[in-house]
């Protein structure tokens, strides 16, 4: 993993939603929008180590077939769902192609629950109707040979149930398989491993985790594990983690196997739900019978989805990142950009960057994700998170579209104005028109010396004043476009000089309150020289310019000329 990798030290949200909230109603989906946007997303993944771009592409052709997919989800919170993991995946190409990876992974596994769930209500409601969509089903599952062939058969007789068993039995080895390549990380490489096999197996869970027997697997071992993989550093406990969740998803795929292998097709009365009449592998909106028993429905974990070799490098580059904040806390968050609000202060942008993404990945986990301009939020996010020239005040600008997006009642059009600007007029612009206006204040000087000369020391006095009016947009300009150079250079000499912004602390105030005093100072005496040259001041100065101009008009105006 490359160093800028490092950024990446906090989690995003593989949030999968409950199976209580998924449950499609009977219908076929647009199967050319569903396979054109799987397509796109797994180029996106594929494409990201190599070019970003190309990547970012992907995502956006993934989000036009989305758009197409989007009329045939009947569940507004999938659609919800979905629509928050491509904004995350959209933030994650910032990072590593390990975070972009997990994010594709939780949006991959979401369609499935959809194609998943409508699938099966459709073979209840119309079997002849299924082929096509239970073939692609099957596809997403890894069906195929005699497996496949079994599978669409029972489809076509119409035995739901069995279908149901069917796809549990391909999803426990999917779940299986994936925990096999997880492993108590040795280095940077094994942690992203560890990490991405986690993600995987969290998102087949999720479309079976209302299966009768998993095995003992729950969607806490796997929000556990997670967690303990993140830490920093990585938690002792986390082999018992993974080799109880592997011994379980053993047990998963044994009891799927049995119960795949029997020769039943009546309507069980163990582990199923019903749809209608029918009997079907799909829950029933809010629990999961089995048997007389009725157990709610467990939401499925947040994963932090932080990259395992951001972790391995912050816990040795970063050591002052706080471990007990909770992904989903907004109290981490602010934290977060807190951290790069003093780093940005400091003209430290390698590091206000690191805590930007942290910050977008605490965003990402977090109970905000379903507010009024969270994706917007998101994205100034990610481009702060590549920005060069990072400045605290366009920290300062996502710090108040956070609390406006917190407490919508706080929210005020200057905070809009302030992320518009950001947005608009970040490093480079800015500081190249500081500079600017700094260097062309340097014109009217000039020309105040070619019309009054140097040898009148109020003029020389007046031109000092408005020098000193003009040096903060100077410094400003000089400033930002160093640390800009700086910072795409990698010369930190250069990227200190930041600091001498006279907006970059507390500390440039006063001093900017002493310029403007001396300037007020200096043309106030310039100016009142002058006056006092031209009589225009002091006493008998109305009766001594009165009387040089009665005597001799021309004579005056040469007196101005010399005085001047």
């Amino acid at each position: 993993m490359k160093p800028a990798l490092h950024r990446s030290r906090a989690a995003l949200s593989l949030g999968c939603l409950s199976l209580t909230l998924l449950l499609g109603s009977a219908g076929a989906q647009n199967l050319d929008a569903y396979r054109s946007m799987a397509s796109a997303l797994d180029r996106a993944v594929s494409d990201r180590p190599a070019d970003k771009a190309a990547s970012l592409r992907d995502l956006d052709a993934a989000t036009a077939a989305y758009t197409t997919l989007k009329p045939g989800l009947s569940s507004s919170l999938l659609v919800g769902g979905i629509d928050r993991s491509l904004d995350s995946a959209r933030a994650a190409l910032s990072r590593t192609p390990a975070d972009l990876e997990a994010q594709v992974v939780q949006v991959r596994s979401l369609m499935r629950k959809a194609l998943h769930d409508q699938t099966l209500s459709l073979i209840a409601a119309a079997p002849q109707s299924a082929a096509v969509q239970a073939g692609l089903l099957a596809t997403e599952f890894g069906l195929s040979g005699q497996n496949r062939t079994d599978f669409l058969k029972v489809v076509a007789q119409g035995q739901t149930d069995r279908v149901a068993r069917l796809l549990r039995l391909a999803a426990a080895r999917k779940i299986q398989a994936s925990l096999a390549n997880a492993a108590v990380p040795q280095n940077t490489t094994q942690r992203a491993q560890t990490y991405l096999a986690l993600a995987r197996a969290t998102g087949w869970f999720t479309v079976v985790q209302d299966a009768p027997n998993t095995g003992g697997l729950t969607v806490g071992q796997f929000a556990t594990a997670l967690k303990q993989l993140t830490s920093t550093p990585t938690d002792p406990a986390l082999s018992g983690s993974l080799r109880t969740l592997q011994q379980d998803a053993s047990a998963f795929v044994r009891a799927s196997a049995q119960l795949s292998s029997s020769n039943q097709t009546s309507t069980q009365t163990t582990g199923t739900q019903t749809t209608g009449t029918q009997t079907t592998g799909t829950q029933t909106a809010g629990s999961t019978t089995t048997g007389s028993q009725t157990t709610p429905q467990t939401s499925p974990p947040t994963i932090p989805a932080t990259t395992p070799s951001a972790l391995a490098a912050g816990s040795a580059n970063t050591p002052r990142t706080g471990s007990g904040a909770s992904a989903g806390s907004t109290d981490a968050l602010y934290a977060a950009l807190g951290r790069a609000l003093s780093d940005a202060g400091h003209a430290d942008t390698a590091a206000a960057r690191r805590e930007l993404s942290r910050a977008s990945g605490l965003l990402a986990g977090s109970p905000l994700s379903a507010a009024n301009g969270f994706s917007t939020l998101a994205a100034d996010l990610s481009v702060l998170q590549e920005r060069s020239g990072l400045r605290a005040s366009d920290v300062q600008a996502v710090i108040a579209e956070l609390s406006g997006l917190e407490t919508p009642a706080q929210a005020s059009a200057l905070d809009a104005t302030s992320a518009g600007v950001s947005r608009t007029l970040g490093a480079p612009v800015m500081p190249l028109l500081f500079l600017l206006i700094g260097l062309l204040a340097i014109y009217p000087l000039y020309l105040l010396n070619l019309a009054f000369g140097g040898r009148n020391g109020y003029w020389r006095t007046i031109a000092v004043a408005l020098g000193l009016l003009f040096l903060p947009a100077l410094l400003e300009g000089l400033s930002g476009t160093l640390l800009y150079l700086g910072d795409v250079s990698g010369v930190g000499a250069l990227r200190s000089l930041g600091n001498l912004s006279l907006h970059q602390g507390a500390w440039a105030l006063p001093l900017w309150l002493i310029l403007s005093a001396l300037s007020v100072g200096l043309a106030s005496y310039g100016f009142r020289g002058l006056c006092r040259q031209f009589g225009l001041l002091g006493s008998g100065s109305g009766r001594s310019a009165s009387t040089r101009a009665a005597r001799d008009p021309q004579q005056s105006a040469l007196d101005w000329d010399e005085e001047l």
